[in-house]
């Protein structure tokens, strides 16, 4: 069996995913995420304002959970805007390398945090999970799943949670308020743009999962009731568990194998956490049919793909060492790299399209190490986005801020 028919077989094609095709349905589960009806996109208001300005020279700490990694800093805003941090201190996160109970895993965090709040006691936490802001912004923790793993953390409130596990440390009275990646994502870009006219603001992570927010009035947030409702918040839709995308026979058996079946399913297609996973377990149900004619049977990592799809060098180039079997897995990693920029951009126009905005032009800020090294993943993304977006009127810019959840921290931190 040649490679393009096993994708063919599997509707596995990236050209199978069409943003114009699949966009009214993802809107539609936006708004009913919303009105507080049933949804596989949780759309989160982060109580957070988008402000136009920040205080200046005083300290935050800033704390960046995501996915597998963790980076810790103190930053602040100098008298003329800039930003700037202290060291960095980047760490594994809690829970990757064996399984944590939930107070573990907060003494953990609360262990690695300690040492800088002999600086300040201000704390602001991206928390790259599916998690729940509450008015006060703190954060009750739906589950943690992109491979970390944690026992008995759902409904916990993780902001308390730090500061008690904080407190027995020695570090009391402190701060600490919660949120999402994208969001921080979204402020970091609105700071860098603040003065170019923009009609709106997103924020878009792909690392190690897939998340997207966007700027939505609060008249039509159903759980905001009893605020302003001609305000603006930054929506969380919580995207990486978008499952109404139609998905093949190889996905859900993928799904189906991985520690939680059923959550997360469009991130499993998209992110790095999960891509290199996928694509191990698309070789090795290739190789079962035919398609090679070394047998495959290894798992794969995102690196290793990439690593391929970039030079043809590594573990999936010493494996093949038929030219035919090479070419084979090169258009079946390919294909899969493609596919999940094309559901990328999908989920970015849902998020441009359904966002209020003062004028068609939006800033679409995006972070994250699969976006920006994962081979062919970022061309086939924009290259989708853009022309559908200026197809529906809306004229969008893309850009990359350095530090962008870091940076978004502070911001949060520093315009309350």
């Amino acid at each position: 069996m040649e490679a393009k028919d096993f994708l063919q077989k599997h509707c596995m094609g990236y050209e199978t995913v069409v943003p114009e095709d699949e966009i009214d349905r993802y809107i539609d589960e936006m708004k009913k995420g919303l009105c507080g009806q049933p949804s596989s996109l949780l759309m989160l208001p982060s109580y957070i304002a988008l402000k136009d300005d920040v205080q200046r020279e005083k300290p935050v700490l800033c704390v960046d959970a995501g996915g597998t990694n963790l980076r810790i800093t103190v930053a602040q805003f100098d008298a003329d805007g800039k930003f700037s941090t202290g060291e960095v201190f980047r760490y594994i996160m809690p829970g990757v390398e064996k399984e944590l109970s939930a107070q573990a895993f907060f003494d953990a965090l609360a262990e690695l945090i300690f040492p800088l709040t002999n600086i300040t006691t201000d704390i602001v936490i991206s928390f790259a999970y599916r998690a729940k802001t509450l008015p006060n912004i703190d954060s009750e923790i739906v589950d943690i799943t992109k491979e970390v793993k944690v026992k008995g953390a759902g409904g916990k409130l993780l902001g308390k949670e730090i500061c008690a596990s904080l407190a027995k440390l020695g570090a009391s009275d402190c701060s600490v308020i919660v949120l999402n990646d994208s969001v921080a994502t979204a402020l970091a870009g609105k700071a860098e743009k603040l003065t170019e006219g923009y009609g709106s603001f997103t924020g878009t992570i792909l690392g190690t999962g897939s998340n997207s927010c966007y700027m939505e009035t609060i008249g039509n947030i159903k759980k905001m009731n009893g605020h302003q409702p001609d305000g603006v918040t930054v929506v969380n839709a919580e995207a990486g568990s978008y499952d109404k995308l139609p998905r093949c026979d190889i996905d859900i058996a993928f799904d189906n194998s991985l520690q939680n079946p059923g959550v997360g399913v469009f991130e499993k297609m998209t992110s790095g956490g999960y891509l290199g996973n996928l694509c191990g377990f698309t070789l090795r149900v290739a190789s079962a049919e035919g398609v090679f004619e070394q047998p495959f049977v290894s798992q794969l990592d995102t690196m290793q793909v990439n690593e391929f799809l970039t030079d043809r060098t590594g573990v999936v180039a010493d494996h093949f060492t038929g030219e035919k079997d090479r070419e084979a897995a090169y258009e079946i990693l390919l294909n899969l790299t493609k596919r999940a920029g094309r559901l990328l951009a999908l989920q970015m126009a849902a998020m441009a399209l359904k966002a209020c905005k003062t004028n068609p032009r939006v800033c679409m800020t995006i972070e994250g190490t699969t976006y920006e090294k994962m081979f062919g993943l970022k061309h086939e993304a924009l290259s989708t986005l853009l022309p559908f977006l200026q197809s529906r009127g809306i004229e969008a810019d893309v850009i990359s801020v350095d530090m962008a959840v870091l940076k978004g921290c502070a911001i949060a931190g520093l315009s309350r």
